[in-house]
């Protein structure tokens, strides 16, 4: 199954994809091998942005208080990174680094690592770039606790601190040992900024930082506390359940009004510090955002030129450090809406919309007749799956949610959803973690096929029928292998006005378990609602649920491990969701994952369903890939990519 980039004629290609947050990890820009004689070059490249873009710099840029689509569709290639995932294969693959990381090693208190950087990058000042570079940017990020995408780089529950070892060497020092969520997939792809030109502008917003010592303060606060909270809760306890004296329980009582009194005080000065705490750290950030960042010297294939006759221009980086573009300038016009800005693609004054959901379903429509536009049809990072409610003891047999997962038909589903068919925990193209072997039984398999295999699941199992399932006619009179009749279930999905394609594919679900004879029942309710009955009350069946899910497949310890919110037992996976979630390892991790993915291709606590499209559109450029995780629209248009078209 493959993600293609063609114009749609009514047959939907079978698509995968992958989240985090709005940008879980760079990308490479890098163009594949060819021959300068065999790609065509071009003055400028357009695009399209629907709304402003915001001057931000860098330290707003990747936090909550600068991030938007477009400011990062702008200045995203501004900065390097050590690492970068390769369009369109995931590859992990070296940026500014000059090799791949040494393995993660336990030195003292910390685990730690080192990085080669190559030696023949330069600013657009014409500074080297070096490893004192790297090792501000990571330390400047940890000491001002920036959030966002900061955080996720640079996550400061597992690094501590990193050293320039020399000029092309830096060391990361780790408080605990990461895994490959937060070294691969997280601080080796950082943005990085230069030193010389950012650290005399940021010495004032360190002095603002907090004092050394109100940290250290609350941590042991927060000990005492909880100490303290602890003693209360024993004397409560003891004063309730144990036979006391008079004299004994006066004196209980004393105690407990005593230790009270200590916990109410500390619970005073925990809350006082943290204020202190948090309001330094605020007016610190505050005045890191608003730092002028006017003339910084960066080191990507694009270099800011500003804004021009109202638009926005970035030029090629002469150097081009990472790879040649085929175009001179990567322009940017704001458009107010959607429809003025595919107007100017229809009358060819930009060459690609972009949007960060790609372009609305009417607007491809619309378009998809005219040959002169191209439509990019790709799965998006948007999963749903229906999710089974694994204490209910009609539900919990694993043949039950194999034939459930057999009789869905993917194909004719998502033809009426236009969205992708998805049978693994694991989309396809999230690369290199889907494991083609652990995928549903009926994978691949049509609909007369699926309805056959399941009654064969099932009847294996020791389930009956008053009649049996046919192509012609529904299964009637299901009976669990007990012998008690199956009972009715009532699906969770929100209404057609909250999400019309929940609520669609929740019908399909309906008419599909009908075949076998299972009685479902949809409910609408609200999206607040289902997650409470989910994860709160846990009083539900079945519910249809999405996510957003991340290129690195971490996720699939949190849904499923120990102590995970949906009560599947996590027991099966306790041995390879800690090994996954302690190995710095690529490979190591590769096979935890497939590992993992195999006991859920059995188990099926979750039946995959469809992934969300993005659709994007352009004219006069070409792509040299067929297909993209995530859309054009996911990798800003690529301008480093794009090709002018013949």
């Amino acid at each position: 199954m493959r993600v293609r980039l063609f114009a749609l004629v009514g047959l939907f290609a079978i698509l995968l994809a992958s989240c985090g947050g709005p940008s879980t990890a760079p990308v490479s820009t890098a163009l594949p091998n060819s021959t300068a004689t065999s790609v065509p070059h071009a003055p400028e490249i357009r695009f399209a942005l629907v709304g402003n873009i915001t001057d931000v710099n860098v330290w707003a840029l990747f936090d909550a208080r600068g991030y938007s689509y477009n400011n990062y569709a702008l200045r995203n290639e501004y900065w390097p990174r050590l690492f970068r995932l390769s369009i369109p294969d995931h590859q992990f693959e070296p940026m500014a680094a000059n090799a791949m990381p040494s393995s993660v090693q336990q030195e003292g208190n910390f685990y730690t690592a080192t990085v080669p950087l190559r030696p023949d990058l330069k600013w657009t000042d014409g500074d080297p770039f070096t490893s004192d570079d790297a090792a501000f940017t990571v330390n400047t990020a940890l000491s001002f606790q920036l959030g966002f995408d900061w955080r996720d780089f640079y996550n400061p529950d597992y690094l501590d601190h990193a050293q320039a070892v020399d000029a092309h060497t830096i060391k990361f020092f780790f408080k605990k040992q990461p895994n490959v969520g937060v070294w691969q997939y997280g601080a080796l792809q950082g943005p990085v900024v230069q030193k010389a030109y950012w650290s005399p502008k940021v010495a004032a917003s360190i002095a603002l930082l907090p004092a050394s010592d109100l940290l250290p303060q609350v941590d042991a606060l927060k000990l005492k506390v909880d100490d303290l909270q602890t003693k209360v809760d024993a004397l409560t306890t003891s004063i309730a359940a144990a036979p006391m004296t008079a004299n004994e329980l006066r004196q209980a009582q004393a105690d407990l009004t005593r230790q009270q009194g200590d916990l109410d005080q500390a619970a005073n000065d925990l809350a006082r510090t943290q204020a202190n705490l948090d309001n330094a750290m605020k007016a610190a950030r505050e005045s890191l955002y608003a730092l002028d960042h006017t003339n910084e010297p960066t080191l990507g294939n694009w270099i800011p030129d500003g804004l021009k006759n109202g638009v926005w221009i970035n030029k090629v980086n002469p150097l081009h450090p990472f790879g040649e573009p085929h175009f001179d300038r990567a322009i940017y016009r704001l458009f107010a809406n959607e429809d003025d800005a595919v107007n100017a693609l229809r009358s060819s004054d930009v060459d690609s919309v972009l949007d960060e959901n790609g372009i609305s379903t009417k607007n491809e429509q619309d378009l998809q007749k005219d040959v002169s536009f191209k439509i990019a049809f790709n799965a998006n990072h948007g999963v749903r799956f229906l999710v089974i409610n694994p204490t209910r003891p009609a539900l919990m047999d694993s043949a039950f949610h194999q034939a459930l997962d057999c009789v869905l038909d993917r194909v004719s589903i998502v033809r009426a959803l236009i969205a992708v068919p998805l049978e693994s925990f694991v989309q396809e193209d999230a690369k290199p973690w889907h494991d083609s072997q652990s995928l549903g039984m009926c994978a691949g398999q049509a609909g007369s096929q699926r309805l056959e295999q399941a009654v064969a699941i099932l009847k294996s199992a020791g389930y009956t029928w008053k009649k049996v399932p046919t192509d012609n006619e529904n299964g009637q009179g299901l009976t669990l292998p007990s012998g008690d009749a199956f009972p009715q279930i009532t699906l969770l999905a929100p209404s057609e006005k909250e999400d019309s394609q929940r609520a669609k594919a929740a019908e399909y679900v309906e008419r599909y378990a009908g075949l076998l004879g299972i009685p479902v029942t949809v409910k609408s309710v609200g999206p607040d609602e289902i997650r409470f009955f989910v994860f709160s009350s846990h009083q539900y069946d079945m519910a249809l649920l999405g996510w957003r899910v991340s290129e690195y497949p971490g996720y699939l310890c949190d849904w499923f491990g120990d102590g995970n919110p949906f009560h599947y037992d996590g027991s099966r996976l306790k041995s390879a969701c800690e090994a996954l979630n302690s190995t710095s390892d690529l490979a190591q991790a590769q096979k935890q994952v497939y590992e993992i993915q195999s006991t859920l291709a059995q188990d099926l606590p979750f039946i995959p369903l469809y992934s969300g499209i993005t659709f994007d559109m352009y004219r006069n450029i070409t792509y040299p890939f067929d297909s993209v995780l995530g859309g054009l629209s996911g990798i800003y248009g690529a301008p480093s990519l794009a090709i002018p078209a013949p």
